[in-house]
């Protein structure tokens, strides 16, 4: 685990340098960690994945603002069956808003979030 959670690391400050002022691990076991990134406009990244071998299994990255109100939360819980990216979906602005979702690794979403501060 702790070769991938260095590379999820790395991915984060390569994808979102200008923009992270620390990345804290919260937990990590033989198949699961969980980090949290603290953004420079106060903003937090709540990342969890848990692993089978080589194959994430699922996944929870929720990003909220400096009051801790939800901005994007993707994640792969089997339970909207309705939307087109099943299991994939995201979370925008509240836990009902639920929308399809296009991003699904890592990497998609940094780069999201790097978009959506470059806007700003």
């Amino acid at each position: 685990m702790l070769p991938l959670l260095q590379a999820r690391i790395a991915s984060i400050w390569s994808i979102l340098a200008e923009f992270v002022g620390e990345v804290t691990v919260l937990r990590v076991d033989y198949h699961a960690f969980k980090l949290k990134v603290i953004l420079t406009d106060g903003s937090t990244l709540r990342i969890s994945e848990q692993h089978y071998r080589d194959t994430r299994e699922q996944y929870v990255y929720y990003w909220l603002d400096a009051s801790n109100r939800l901005l994007i939360g993707w994640d792969n819980a089997p339970h909207h069956h309705h939307l087109s990216s099943f299991p994939h979906h995201k979370h925008v602005g509240s836990q009902d808003n639920r929308q399809p979702s296009e991003e699904t690794s890592l990497e998609e979403i940094l780069a999201a979030i790097r978009a959506r501060l470059l806007d700003r």
